[in-house]
């Protein structure tokens, strides 16, 4: 193949490049190179007008490396940006590994995005991107996370695998690499495809991996891999699976699984990756339904979701950091030892449950109006319920734990300034979303134009926030709710991590016995046989010595001579 067009930088190689160069930098310059390498990938963004920019032969095969377009432009404006708060954030502790390994999964995640062509880049970044997440998890310090990292390398391995036979089966169809548009699920390469795309955006069953790479992840490592993971997954349904009927069961079946852990998780960063699943629900089933709204709002929710979980495991991994715990159980005098970190938690808190104001809200309501259009009652009840469940686990149950009094009198400890600017930062990014969404919805592939701040829109969000808050405090009151402890939740981690990993312990034993014991009978045979031949012949050599032996010995002669008798 020829080369179409001149050959053009992908915006996502630059964090890669910086990746590789803050391995070698100091700690005061690692933070602004991050910063840096976030600006410049956005001006190469902004720089190039829509459409394939370069395209070369690789090996025989084409390799599209960037194509702009409104669709991947909106993700990677979010991406880059959550990069951006990210390297401010970062200046406050000393890891070049993990350094590198975040600006890795950003760079890899963003090019994703951008490149064209099915077979090579796409399926190249997206693994990359999987092994930068399983890095992340490696250079945290906490406990347990090398396990961590080693599972989220098995899932994340099995989403290649899945994706890399998807691919081949469905270049054999005699598709060009170069298109990646619409596929169709109910082909083997379509399937295999989809399959690997359902891991990737933590589908139920695959739900796990979000929650124990974010629980055992850095304050640091723990947003980068709420920014750069699932939402890359919902980019590539929005592109290969438009209006797949089964996106809307999925995503509504992950929106109701994460209310559940949201509402009963003690750990606020694990609770946050369970409102990530809720989240990353929704934006699956809107493009299950595929209108223009639906996908509009889509794209809006996954845009402001990016923002809003970013400033809220920026904030917890703050109070992680100096408290020692995000758990609830354990967050009695908080408020006090860390107001501002209180604050912007509430603020998060706020940002999240989508408030009117704040970004998730104009997402929010053209998510609602889109599902209205279609004659599924439920699906629009677990819509519009879905920010209640936010509210009370991320504001209502944070807010009353930080201003409990205790009878310790405990200095302030606030959280380092680079990481209170970072995630004050991440805030204002909602806030400023939330005032003005019209840009937002300007920058769709299919021009919107929806107003969310109409009277009929924002009473009821309040009236359901507010009923949500009092609900929640009339049940503390009177002692329905159950007090908050720190409990281990069961998801279905603990099911092939629990009975079905002792019987593969115990498979694996049997295995091993019963190769010892077929190895043992095949040595005892093989030394009867060796010593029944070596008999015969200390026989042979002595071959008058016995009658049966020269009886033998002539029958074995008459036989050969017959034979070449035969054969003549």
């Amino acid at each position: 193949m020829e080369e179409l067009k001149e050959l053009t930088l992908n915006p996502g190689f630059v964090p890669i490049l910086a990746a590789l160069l803050v391995l070698a930098l100091p700690r005061t310059v690692r933070s602004p190179v991050i910063v840096i390498a976030a600006l410049g990938a956005f001006w190469l963004l902004l720089e190039h007008e829509f459409g394939a920019a370069a395209a070369r032969s690789q090996m025989g095969l084409p390799v599209v490396l960037l194509k702009l377009d409104e669709l991947n432009r909106i993700f990677g404006i979010a991406l880059l940006t959550a990069l951006v708060a990210l390297g401010i954030y970062s200046g406050a502790r000393r890891n070049r590994y993990e350094d590198a390994a975040i600006l890795l999964l950003a760079g890899s995640a963003v090019s994703a995005l951008f490149v064209g062509d099915l077979i090579i880049s796409f399926v190249a970044t997206l693994s990359v991107a999987g092994l930068a997440a399983a890095w992340v998890v490696f250079s945290s310090p906490l406990e347990g996370a090398s396990r961590a990292g080693a599972r989220l390398l098995i899932w994340h391995g099995l989403e290649g695998l899945l994706l890399l036979v998807g691919v081949a089966v469905h270049l054999s169809s005699g598709v060009s690499a170069t298109q990646v548009g619409r596929l169709d699920v109910t082909t083997i390469g379509g399937a295999f495809i989809f399959a690997a795309l359902m891991i990737r955006i933590g589908a139920p069953a695959a739900h796990v991996w979000l929650k124990d790479a974010v629980a055992h992840a850095s304050p640091t490592g723990a947003a980068a891999i709420s920014s750069f993971t699932t939402m890359l997954g919902v980019y590539a349904l929005a592109r290969c699976f438009p209006s797949e009927p089964l996106l809307i069961w999925i995503g509504a079946a992950m929106m109701l699984l994460g209310a559940v852990y949201v509402a009963a998780e003690d750990d606020l960063r694990r609770a946050a990756a369970y409102g990530l699943t809720m989240q990353t629900g929704l934006c699956v089933l809107l493009v299950g339904l595929g209108t223009p709204l639906a996908l509009a709002a889509a794209e809006a929710t996954a845009f402001a979701t990016i923002l809003a979980l970013l400033a809220l495991q920026l904030t917890l991994g703050s109070v992680l950091e100096r408290h020692g715990s995000a758990c609830v159980s354990q967050l009695a005098g908080v408020g006090r030892t860390m107001p501002i970190s209180a604050f912007l938690m509430l603020g998060c808190g706020l940002a999240v449950s989508a408030t009117p104001g704040l970004a998730l809200f104009a997402a929010h309501s053209a998510s609602l109006e889109a599902a209205s259009q279609w004659d599924w009652r439920w699906l629009w009840t677990i819509i519009w319920a879905a920010p209640a469940m936010l509210f009370v686990a991320f504001l209502m149950r944070p807010a009353l734990a930080a201003f409990t009094r205790t009878g310790q009198v405990s200095p302030i400890r606030e959280a380092p300034f680079s990481m209170m600017l970072g995630s004050a930062l991440a805030l204002f990014l909602c806030l400023s979303v939330g005032l003005a969404p019209q840009w937002l919805f300007d920058l769709m592939p299919s021009r919107t134009s929806f107003d969310p701040f109409m009277i009929d829109r924002v009473g009821p969000q309040f009236q359901l926030l507010g009923g949500a808050g009092l609900a929640f405090l009339a049940l503390r009151l009177a002692r329905v709710t159950p007090t908050e402890r720190e409990v281990r939740l069961l998801d279905i981690d603990a099911l092939y991590r629990g009975p079905l990993a002792d019987a593969g312990r115990w498979a694996g034993v049997l295995a091993l016995r019963i190769y010892g014991a077929w190895q043992s009978w095949t040595r005892r045979m093989s030394a009867l046989v060796a010593r029944s031949i070596e008999a015969l012949a200390r026989a042979c050599d002595r071959p008058y010595g016995q009658a049966g032996t020269a009886a033998a010995t002539f029958l074995c002669l008459g036989a050969l001579l017959l034979i070449m008798f035969l054969v003549r």
